[in-house]
């Protein structure tokens, strides 16, 4: 006789007891996050929150320009505080609103303003560039010196050698192009060339902007072998010397016109105590003189000169940076690399991912790894093929990032489809992203060891610290008045649970193991069967380490998903849930 067949329940329980991090695709593992708001690292593989930032009494509506040297600095309202001290001397107009700062030695150069501040002496402030024009109806006068800018005097001048000429006699032979200074030897009885020729250009308070060796471009003289670029030999208030040969003293009354300049550049960086620059306009890569910011245009032929060189690359300059000693061009598809200590340098190409239009504040090391946002996603880069690191992001697509660092991590906002502006963490050790929260951040720097950011603050800007808890040192006499962010909302919700698993499923007794402080809030909400209803199924004030335990048992279903939410101090060690299983039906 046949006897019934008793089916007993597949029963299992499952722990997770090491959290992941973000991850927005369709499948992923059990212990990462499909959503977060403002989840740390720091303690993984615990979960909890991220510390709470710091909030300066530093705001205004045009407060941009962040950078760091012996002192953060920023622009607001169009003023340049340094220390926390505002800069007489420098001004700033709202057009265009955006700074970029450069550092070299004590300088701290400017862009586009073109102005520098020498930090060991701010009265030591102005312009990089420097012009003079002439007054219409005075005179300019041009005569031929020696180098040190004694004029030479009673020279002849002519297509033809002098008669009798006696020992020392000068004469400017202008039979030959470019005309030549000659002297006569009675040793060798014979005219000798002398290899250099000056002139000196005299007006009053013509040369009081500018230095010695500085490439200035001279324009409006009426002999036209004098307009055009040249090195100034030698300086004085009313004077400047350049090479160059005249057959007699020459005098203008119309405008003479000298100025120094510096070229249009999109991007800059230093490098080997020179400034780099590149133009998308002329396709160019350009550097200053050796430890001179204020020329551009110095070619004599030595060790110290500029440098210009034209790439035949497509497309537009995304971004520069100085990385490993190198210095690093960056295109949407390609990184330009330059060698060499003095000119002339050598620039490599690679057709790589590059910088995505719009990102060049992506470019941020950490602990020797370069990390930027390409047209792909967030890359990291060492020097060969950049890697991504961004598959969490799923088929999310992000723009105009900016990114900071501080120790092990690196932080990016960017602009999503949505037109939200979204902060990521990515820890380079643990190997995990998170997300923070919808902040639209403007520019971050690190100084201190610490990460300073500028973000919206409703209708203004403001400063901020991005972590009062791991803070460094104080901040009393830099900036005035700061304080710590209230308790703030966090969740994270998981993927899709029960997936492996092909039978209907009873889940009960979830047991979250953690830890919290001075009345901490944690919700859990399940969504059963991917219906887009969260249920909340427990609420809790935590003030100690322990278990909460929702000892009830879900409806019957293919698979679930949980959100954790709360407020204040919290850590969680593990969750556990036991699962019933029951047929495919």
């Amino acid at each position: 006789m046949l006897k019934p067949t008793i089916e007993y329940i597949n029963k299992s329980e499952e722990l997770i007891s090491s959290f992941s991090g973000y991850n927005k695709n369709l499948k992923i593992p059990e212990n990462s996050f499909y959503d977060e708001e403002n989840i740390t690292s720091d303690f993984s593989p615990v979960f909890s929150p991220r510390n709470k930032r710091i909030k300066f009494n530093v705001s205004g509506e045009r407060l941009h320009g962040l950078f760091s040297k012996a002192s953060i600095c920023y622009i607001n309202n169009g003023v340049l505080y340094y220390g926390g001290q505002a800069v007489s001397g420098l001004s700033f107009p709202d057009i265009p609103a955006e700074r970029k700062f450069v550092s070299i030695g004590a300088y701290l150069l400017i862009f586009p303003d073109k102005v520098y501040l020498n930090t060991n002496n701010p009265a030591d402030s102005g312009s990089l560039e420097a012009e003079f024009e002439t007054s219409e109806g005075t005179v300019v006068t041009f005569s031929l010196c020696r180098s040190d800018g004694t004029l030479y005097e009673n020279y002849m001048f002519g297509n033809s050698a002098p008669e009798s000429p006696q020992n020392n006699d000068l004469w400017v032979d202008t039979s030959v192009t470019p005309n030549e200074l000659k002297q006569y030897s009675e040793a060798t009885e014979s005219w000798v060339s002398i290899a250099s020729t000056y002139v000196k250009i005299s007006y009053s308070n013509i040369g009081k902007a500018f230095g010695q060796y500085d490439g200035v471009t001279i324009s409006g003289c009426e002999r036209g072998d004098f307009n055009g670029a040249f090195i100034v030999a030698d300086k004085g208030d009313d004077y400047l010397i350049i090479s160059g040969i005249l057959n007699e003293v020459f005098k203008q009354v119309t405008p003479l016109k000298i100025s120094r300049k510096l070229p249009q550049m999109d991007f800059f960086c230093e490098n080997g105590n020179r400034v780099w620059g590149c133009s998308s306009e002329t396709n160019e890569i350009f550097c200053c003189k050796l430890g001179d910011p204020k020329n551009w245009n110095c070619f004599m032929g030595i060790a110290s000169d500029s440098y210009a060189v034209s790439v035949g690359t497509d497309g537009e300059f995304t971004g520069a940076v100085s990385y490993k000693g190198y210095v690093l061009f960056f295109k949407e598809n390609c990184v330009h690399k330059i060698y060499g200590f003095n000119p002339p340098f050598t620039v490599n190409t690679s057709y790589i991912r590059g910088v995505q239009k719009g990102s060049e504040k992506s470019l941020v090391t950490v602990n020797e790894t370069l990390y930027y946002k390409s047209p792909n996603g967030i890359v990291l880069y060492d020097g060969g093929l950049p890697i991504s690191i961004s598959e969490v992001f799923g088929t999310d697509y992000y723009f105009n990032a900016v990114a900071g660092a501080l120790r092990d991590k690196y932080y990016v906002c960017m602009t999503n489809k949505d037109n939200e502006r979204i902060l990521f963490v990515y820890d380079e050790v643990k190997n995990v992203w998170h997300k923070e929260d919808k902040i639209d951040i403007k520019e971050f720097r690190n100084h201190n060891c610490n990460l300073y950011f500028i973000a919206n603050d409703g209708e203004t800007k403001r400063l901020y610290l991005a972590d009062s808890v791991n803070k460094y040192g104080n901040f009393s006499g830099e900036l005035s008045g700061c304080t710590v962010e209230d308790d703030f909302t966090w969740s994270a919700e998981t993927g899709i649970w029960g997936l492996s698993l092909p039978e209907k499923k009873y889940y009960s007794n979830i047991n979250i193991r953690l830890t919290g402080e001075n009345g901490a809030e944690l919700k859990v909400y399940f969504q059963f069967n991917s219906n887009g209803e969260w249920v909340k199924k427990g609420e809790f004030i935590i003030n100690k380490t322990g278990s909460v335990n929702l000892a009830f048992q879900t409806p019957r279903c293919d698979h679930l998903k949980i959100k954790l939410e709360g407020k204040g101090e919290i850590k969680i060690f593990s969750i556990s849930r036991k699962i019933e299983r029951g047929s495919e039906k």
